[in-house]
């Protein structure tokens, strides 16, 4: 009995050291497990940033002057022309025997239309008068009746008011140069075509007589032109003066309704010692000024905004856009001026 109670006593320790041992084991387990888990990083607040300014692009609003003018390009024209055409009727044409570019002479031949016998029957007509002239001389000096005599003078005035319609008719078949110039166009007919009247079948100019004209596309842009006004003109680089001598405030209503178009958006003008190489045909750039304004508020047509009929335009204040209703009054290609709206040092805000 005394032999066995150490051996309990150590067998008991020994169980002890192995539960101990066990636990230990069991937390290093559980210590090297947490090391295996990802390490929570910490979370970054996002920096803070101040909102940005906004940025103008401004002008100052100041004053000074506004010119409006009409520019273009005008070309020289003859101011002595000519367009002919026969009047009253047409008819089958018989000859143009001036070619485009030739010279005439004033009173020379430039077309005819057929008349068929009609010299003929004048050369006929001629005789017709002739003899009722001596009927009525012979009358006369064989003391013939009052009643006679009133008779021979019905028939010779009828041969020739006959005769007077025949040359009538044959002027009208023909046409001949008024001036002496430079045939400058020629219908292109042939010999049996039918010619309208009033259809334009010649036109002579000339050439030592020269004018400029303009053709605005709308006869908006010439309300404002008068005749009378002085025009600046640049040829081959060197400068003239001349003057407006005719304009669609000024000219004669036209029956013709193309010639009252073309008169509508058509600008004449006189040129001061004109060039001597200049020709027919020849451009030239042109500058009419028309209205200005001094001492007004003035802002580049950048700054102007519109909607509709409205004009108006942004105020820079401080950081903020102001928007204001405005006025105008000249307006150019580049300024405009503000009539009413804007005051002077304002800041306004370019409409870029």
């Amino acid at each position: 009995m005394y032999l066995s109670r150490p051996t309990n006593h150590r067998s008991s320790k020994r169980k002890r050291h192995a539960k101990q041992a066990a636990v230990l084991l069991m937390m290093s387990l559980a210590l090297s497990g947490c090391a295996l888990l990802p390490v929570e990083q910490e979370v970054l607040q996002p920096p803070l940033v101040e909102p940005a300014q906004e940025q103008f692009d401004v002008v100052k609003a100041g004053k000074g002057d506004i010119q409006t003018a009409l520019r273009g390009t005008a070309n020289f024209v003859s101011a002595t022309a000519a367009n002919l055409s026969f009047k009253e009727s047409g008819g089958r044409l018989k000859a143009i025997p001036v070619t485009q570019g030739q010279e005439v002479k004033a009173g020379d031949l430039v077309a005819e239309i057929e008349t068929g016998d009609l010299e003929y029957q004048i050369s006929l007509q001629q005789i017709n008068v002739e003899k009722a002239q001596l009927l009525l001389s012979q009358s006369i000096k064989s003391g013939a009746s009052d009643t006679d005599l009133k008779l021979r003078e019905l028939d010779l005035k009828r041969e020739k008011m006959s005769l007077d319609d025949m040359m009538n008719r044959l002027a009208k078949s023909r046409l001949y140069s008024p001036i002496s110039g430079v045939v400058t166009f020629v219908e292109k007919m042939n010999a049996g075509d039918y010619v309208n009247a009033y259809q334009n079948i010649v036109s002579i100019a000339d050439p030592s007589q020269l004018q400029l004209t303009y053709a605005a596309s709308d006869s908006k842009e010439l309300t404002q032109v008068k005749a009378g006004m002085p025009v600046q003109l640049k040829y081959r680089g060197v400068e003239y003066t001349g003057k407006v001598v005719q304009a669609p405030s000024n000219v004669p209503i036209a029956t013709d309704p193309n010639k009252a178009q073309t008169n509508a958006v058509t600008v004449y003008m006189s040129i001061d010692n004109a060039p001597a190489d200049a020709k027919v045909g020849d451009s030239a750039e042109m500058t009419i000024d028309l209205q200005k304004r001094q001492n007004v508020i003035v802002l580049p047509r950048s700054a102007i905004r519109s909607y509709m009929n409205r004009f108006y335009v942004q105020i820079a204040d401080g950081d903020r856009r102001k928007e204001v209703d405005i006025e105008v009054g000249l307006m150019t290609a580049t300024d405009v001026e503000i009539v009413k709206g804007v005051e002077e040092g304002q800041q306004v805000i370019l409409n870029n």
